[in-house]
């Protein structure tokens, strides 16, 4: 079954164990934008936000963040 969720919604949906597991497609990740200032068009960080809200959930030590762009993700590295 496919459902066409937002990425906070699929994190939180896995953290409550709703979902075994998700794969978010994201445009734009808001890649470049760090968490002081926007940067390169990203005015607001998508995946370091998700990967956040998962961190701050008990028991979750990593997160993988797979950034298939052409050229480095300077926000998603600061988070």
């Amino acid at each position: 079954m496919c459902v066409l969720i937002t990425l906070l919604q699929a994190v939180k949906a896995v953290l409550q164990g709703h979902m075994q597991g998700a794969l978010a497609v994201v445009r734009p990740p808001g890649h470049h934008a760090e968490c002081a200032r926007a940067q390169g068009f990203c005015f607001y960080d998508n995946c370091a936000v998700a990967a956040r809200t998962a961190l701050a959930h008990e028991g979750v030590r990593r997160v993988l963040v797979l950034d298939w762009d052409v050229h480095h993700g300077n926000g998603i590295q600061e988070v």
